[in-house]
């Protein structure tokens, strides 16, 4: 499988370190987003926070496909850099790009640092629209099929 030549040159820098692909590896991280999805749609919306968390991370399991899928990961600091290279794998645009750069800065400022300001049903919502649109996109892009409806 060729990957794009943005892996390479990240792989060069030690942003990533290329890695034999981990058998069931991929499948894993597809199943834990599509569950992500389910859930996160079912929380009540008064829960932006849960409902957020949960589609980021779903989001984030996809980055991991997709890393596992082209044979690298990311070394110690290159989360952000990994959401945004494979977020072009999934096709998103530049907008979505730009919301998913800052849901990742979100995430970590509302975990780690205050709760302030909390996070509104407008951010959750397009999280998880976000990871709507992004899965099937990465059952496409790494040949695993998507489980019939209500399979996940």
């Amino acid at each position: 499988m060729m990957r794009p030549s943005e892996y390479d040159n990240l792989i060069r820098t030690r942003a990533l370190e290329e890695v034999p692909q981990t058998p069931g590896a991929i499948e894993g991280f597809l199943k834990d987003a599509a569950e992500s999805l389910e859930v996160a749609r079912t929380v009540d919306v008064k829960r932006p926070k849960q409902r957020f968390i949960l589609a980021y991370e779903g989001f984030y399991s996809l980055v991991q496909a997709v890393l596992e899928f082209y044979s690298v990961r990311t070394k110690e600091s290159g989360r952000n850099l990994a959401i945004l290279r494979a977020a072009a794998d999934l096709n998103l645009d530049a907008d979505e790009i730009k919301l998913v750069s800052v849901a990742h800065g979100r995430r970590n400022d509302t975990t780690y640092r205050s709760p302030f300001p909390p996070i509104s049903r407008a951010e959750a919502q397009a999280m998880i629209d976000i990871l709507g649109k992004t899965l099937p996109v990465a059952h496409t892009l790494t040949g695993v099929p998507a489980p019939a409806a209500g399979q996940a």
